[in-house]
């Protein structure tokens, strides 16, 4: 996952409207029935109303982000959820929301970000569960990702697990990635996916998937009529310029999508 800055996550919690309509004009769900949607579990009834929820700052490695549990914690209270900020952190925070009743902990470090339930055992990871939102919000945006050419942007741990999404929703995926054993890797797994230069992808692909770290690559002479772009990347690959142009098919926020898909994952 990209480490966040505190100024990412005070914008994003104060936003975060903004953000959901911006989600509902683009692609007519908004957050709850995103992840729903991406947890494949649209016609279920996902008691996340009231469900206890604790968030445990943890200082291993580069240490805790100012904001950033409060931040996770907004997107729960969002989404229903009972949740809280552990005021104590890593074991001790662990141990107290625990005996507070939670059945279910947001836990990062400079690693891994995951939503543990402890009541079962089990864990969710947050880049598989970012992909599959961000998939599902392009999926609901397009009407559709079946015989549709997608420009995906990176193979690291988010665009592997986008490009697996991908394939499964029927669509050819075209990649960017400069690092050839990445996408001889990807390969090898058994992901189709076929290597393209940046310029060559552009000119085909109204539907990008940008899970790359670059930053402001693709300007508005790249974007084709109806160009959507899902953008779990941190920064985006779009220059202002081309986010301006796109409004609302710009689909972009830090966090929020990914907490919302590891809240519905770990709370059933």
């Amino acid at each position: 996952m990209t480490r966040l800055t505190e100024a990412d996550v005070t914008t994003l919690t104060r936003e975060l409207g903004k953000f959901e309509a911006r989600l509902l004009e683009a692609t007519g769900l908004d957050l709850r029935s995103l992840a729903l949607r991406a947890a494949g579990m649209e016609d279920c009834c996902v008691q996340l109303r009231g469900a206890r929820i604790a968030a445990v700052p943890m200082t291993a490695g580069d240490g805790v982000i100012t904001g950033f549990t409060d931040c996770v914690v907004a997107v729960l209270l969002h989404l229903g959820c009972d949740a809280w900020a552990s005021t104590q952190p890593d074991v001790r925070g662990i141990q107290a929301a625990v005996a507070a009743g939670a059945g279910v902990l947001f836990l990062a470090d400079d690693h891994r970000f995951i939503a543990l339930n402890v009541t079962r055992g089990c864990s969710v990871d947050d880049d598989p569960a970012t992909a599959d939102g961000y998939v599902a919000a392009l999926e609901a945006a397009a009407g559709g990702l079946g015989g549709r050419e997608v420009l995906l942007l990176g193979l690291g741990p988010v665009g592997r697990a986008a490009a697996r999404r991908l394939i499964a929703k029927g669509a050819s995926v075209l990649v960017v990635e400069p690092d050839e054993e990445r996408v001889v890797a990807a390969q090898e797994v058994g992901l189709e996916v076929k290597a393209v230069e940046l310029a060559a992808g552009l000119s085909r692909c109204s539907l990008v998937v940008d899970a790359s770290p670059a930053a402001a690559i693709i300007d508005t002479d790249d974007l084709l009529r109806g160009t959507i772009a899902a953008v779990p990347g941190l920064p985006s690959a779009f220059t202002p310029a081309a986010q301006a142009a796109l409004g609302a098919r710009h689909i972009h926020e830090p966090l929020a999508v990914g907490v919302a898909v590891m809240a519905v994952r770990a709370v059933l």
